[in-house]
């Protein structure tokens, strides 16, 4: 890490032991502000720390465990060296941290950011957050962290201020009282030396010389006061400057007795009242200011300005009237107090804006705090009101939102009796408002020495969480009963060619049992006829295309007439894996052609109860048809779409993904398309068909078919994530692997980038399985995955293809010492032991390189050259590696 020079690190240990915090215990007024950085920036690790000689050590922590981390590897030591804003993004793209041991190990840092704390002009610490993913940090968020960090710079030298005005305070009451005793001594001095003088005469040399060591206590109380003292006579002219005021004002003492004193101190838009005012006292005796404390701007001998205190008596001296007056220079303090109220505003803000309701009360459960969030859930504001009464005046009731709320119970309640509560479930229904769902978190607040000060709860809004949850829910309900009750036969069928999903109607259409149709072949569900009829379809969905037609069955000695539609399923590379059949019962319609006016109303009835879109547009591409079901997936009555174009009826948006298979409808091609329909917080997936309505070789109108498959396409995404992941380590599996590789040499053919392909053994795992039990051999493997996961880069393919057998997929590498880099950060991160549980392991990894160099990339030739690499590096004594370049022999 970046240190300094000797001198300026001397000085800035000093300001920094100057705080008297190092290895103190715990404090809430540092540790509400990790809290409110942690919450504010969404990250589990926010800390106040402070960097000495050897160490940073944390003086409040959130998400961290460890007290202190060496100096040598803490992040804010580089930001207490630069005395600026550190801000690290990606830690594992930066090569000053990439391999510092908090980025690779506990608590494996990604992102960073600290702004440092300063101490008479030291950077003696940092204000800093951490999370263990990289993320972005914008200019806004930059300067809420410095806003935060002000805010803790002030709470850190707010106790030296505080001494500082303590001791000017006890000076200032030290030295009124030293005035006060010299005035009554001074007095009682003079009655008596009147009394011996008009007494006898001859006593008038003792009272001359008593009178001679009165004056010189009086000079030396001023010569010695931390007030600044300055004498003027009558034309107000300096006559007494005693250090203080040299100290304060930058003028010597023969610098300025003998000048006028609104010359040196008083700014010049203040010396025509300073001469008048200094005039009327010595024309009537009378003053505004005399025996007043009051404050005033003066003047330094730089120029510069400051606010004084000052304190002005008066007095007589051979028969003249002069003042004298006592001057402190508060600006500090004034400056402090501002700087107080501004960070207090600051943190006001914060607690306003933030979408957390958050309520305090103090240690006799009088409320104190109330942010705009808890107003807008609860109607109400911060009202006097008991604890035994907050359920029932704030509509507090138990997670079920009918169950009324203990007083007892109440987060507040309990945080305020000592508890620390996390996550309490509770429900806040205010009449005539919506009810909230809340978790309820606090803890108290105490004081430094222990004593009670309050409570303090955060509470997170978790309604809409709840209520998509339901709707989640509600929408899988109706999805299993539009599969049961769509009026079409549905399957799913296989990259073999078997059935792995029919719903009731396509069982029914078949005639046979469940059992007997899924996981069989497709083909003997069919005669050879009837198969033969759908082998070209077949053909197409396997090769990719989807493919729909129209077939009639006679079915029972009665015709039947179905729209059949295949499409394709994909693999994430595009590869064809398996089709979803559907069938459509034509029948009706195509008897419809010849009973149309009997059956026109039995179409509108059917077509209005199932569950899905239906629409004609006619010549002039304008709504003449559309079902019942418009109204409930796009909130829009049928009536209301008559005569207006697909745009015009439901905007530009809801057109746009359709636009280009409509458009191909009307040039007399059938085509579908899958888009989404979005209505209020739903989305669905659907698969609209549009079929052109043909009359002597012209298009006079398109017949739109949209049906739901939002079941079908999350389907999809699931089978696809179980196909192509280990399910114990979480990493891609074998399938993936080898679709990777395959991937990689279509691409390297391409080009001439270079890749590598490490395969890794966990070195005498089964001894491992044997001693301690499979299960700490499948924590080891889970472990040995994310450290080899985390040693190389997001771009390069980690799979587990069985046991303890793992691969590394290299792509873009540019020479043989890139790959034994990585080769050897593997080794390190392997090497460090395995805490498990109660046991500490030792283990070890040997690696074999295969290496391809070129645009010519063979899998297999690949393969086997890493694994002749691997047995070359066991033989090496293993914890080793070797690397072969494809084709080289040992």
């Amino acid at each position: 890490m970046l240190m300094t020079s000797t001198t300026p690190e001397t000085s800035r240990l000093a300001a920094l032991a100057a705080l008297d915090l190092l290895d103190t215990g715990p404090e809430p007024r540092f540790d509400r502000f990790t809290r409110l950085a942690a919450l504010t920036f969404g990250v589990p690790i926010a800390l106040i720390t402070l960097v000495d000689e050897n160490r940073q050590w944390f003086k409040s922590r959130c998400g961290l465990d460890v007290e202190e981390t060496p100096r040598s590897v803490a992040f804010c030591g580089d930001v207490v060296a630069q005395r600026a804003m550190l801000v690290v993004e990606d830690t594992a793209l930066a090569p000053r941290f990439a391999d510092n041991p908090l980025v690779r190990g506990e608590p494996h840092i990604r992102f960073y950011a600290g702004q440092p704390l300063f101490c008479d002009g030291h950077a003696v610490g940092t204000l800093c957050i951490a999370d263990r993913n990289p993320r972005r940090f914008d200019d806004g968020q930059r300067q809420c962290l410095r806003d935060l960090a002000d805010l803790v710079e002030v709470e850190l030298n707010q106790a030296r201020v505080a001494t500082a005005r303590v001791m000017a305070e006890q000076g200032l009451k030290s030295l009124n009282a030293e005035l006060e005793q010299r005035v009554a001594q001074r007095t009682a001095e003079l009655e008596t030396r009147l009394a011996e003088l008009s007494a006898e005469a001859s006593q008038r040399k003792a009272a001359e010389t008593s009178l001679r060591d009165a004056q010189s206590w009086n000079d030396t109380i001023v010569a010695t006061s931390y007030s600044a003292f300055v004498g003027a006579d009558g034309e107000g002219r300096i006559m007494e400057w005693n250090p203080a005021a040299e100290r304060i004002f930058g003028w010597s003492r023969g610098q300025a007795v003998g000048r006028p004193l609104a010359e040196l101190i008083v700014p010049e838009e203040l010396r025509a009242a300073h001469t008048a005012g200094m005039a009327r006292f010595l024309a009537t005796g009378v003053s505004t200011v005399v025996d007043r404390r009051i404050e005033l701007p003066a003047l330094t001998a730089n120029g510069r300005r400051l606010t004084v205190e000052m304190r002005v008596g008066a007095y007589e001296w051979q028969g003249r009237r002069c003042v004298g007056a006592f001057l402190d220079d508060v600006s500090e303090r004034n400056r402090t107090r501002q700087q107080l109220e501004e960070k207090q505003e600051l943190l006001d803000a914060v607690l306003e804006s933030i979408d957390v309701a958050v309520v305090a009360c103090d240690a006799e459960g009088n409320l104190t705090l109330f942010n705009k969030k808890a107003r807008m859930l609860h109607g109400l504001g911060q009202e006097c009101v008991t604890s035994s009464d907050w359920p029932t005046y704030y509509s507090l009731f138990e997670a079920d939102g009918h169950t009324p709320l203990p007083a007892d119970e109440v987060p507040l309640a309990r945080v305020l009796r000592g508890e620390v509560v996390r996550e309490q479930a509770m429900t806040v229904a205010p009449a005539g408002r919506p009810a909230a769902t809340l978790l309820a978190s606090g803890r108290p607040l105490r004081s430094k020495s222990g004593r009670a000060l309050g409570a303090v709860v955060a509470m997170q809004d978790i309604t809409e969480r709840n209520t998509a949850r339901e709707q989640m829910e509600t929408s899988e309900r109706r999805l299993r009963a539009v599969t049961e009750n769509l009026p079409a036969l549905i399957g799913k069928v296989n990259a073999a060619g078997k059935f792995v999903f029919l719903n009731g109607r396509a069982i029914q259409f078949y005639g046979k049992s469940a059992e007997s149709l899924i996981g069989h072949d497709v083909r003997d569900a069919y005669s050879e006829a009837e198969y033969a009829k759908l082998q070209p379809h077949l053909r197409r969905v396997h090769a990719g295309e989807r493919s729909t037609f129209e077939d009639v069955i006679e079915v029972n000695g009665r015709q039947l007439y179905y729209q059949c539609v295949f499409v394709p399923q994909r693999t994430v590379d595009g590869t064809p894996d398996g089709y979803y059949a559907m069938a459509f019962d034509m029948t009706a319609r195509k008897l419809s052609e010849l009973r149309q006016a009997e059956s026109e109303e039995r179409l509108r009835t059917i077509t209005d109860n199932v569950p899905v879109l239906i629409a004609y547009l006619d010549a002039d591409r304008r709504y003449a048809f559309a079902n019942a079901v418009h109204a409930s997936w796009l909130g829009v009555r049928p009536e209301q779409v008559i005569g207006l174009t697909v745009e015009q009826a439901f905007g530009p948006a809801f057109h746009a993904p359709q636009a280009k298979a409509l458009e191909q409808a009307w040039l007399g091609t059938a085509s579908q398309c899958e888009h989404e329909i979005v209505r209020k917080s739903q989305t669905r997936i659907v698969h609209s068909t549009f079929l052109p309505q043909m009359r002597a070789g012209r298009v006079v109108g398109v017949y739109i078919l949209t049906t739901d498959a939002t079941a079908s396409r999350m389907h999809e995404r699931s089978l696809h994530a179980l196909a192509h992941t280990d399910p114990l380590t979480q990493l891609p599996n074998r399938r993936r692997f080898e679709q990777a590789l395959a991937g990689t040499a279509g691409r390297a053919r391409q080009g001439d980038r270079d890749c590598a392909l490490l395969y890794l053994d966990i070195d005498f795992f089964k001894q491992i399985n044997d001693r301690y039990g499979h299960a700490t051999g499948d924590d080891v493997l889970v472990e040995f995955a994310h450290r080899l996961r985390a040693a190389v880069r997001a771009s390069d393919l980690v799979a587990r293809l069985a046991g303890d057998e793992f691969t590394v997929l290299l792509h873009d590498v540019r020479s043989e010492a890139d790959v034994e880099r990585v080769a050897r950060k593997i080794l390190d991160a392997v090497a460090e032991p395995f805490v498990l549980g109660a046991h500490t392991l030792e283990v070890g990894t040997t690696i074999g390189v295969g290496l391809a160099s070129g645009g010519g990339l063979d899998p297999r030739a690949l393969m086997e050259t890493a694994d002749r690499a691997l047995y070359a590096a066991k033989e090496a004594g293993r914890h080793t590696y070797a690397i072969l370049h494809m084709g080289e022999y040992v």
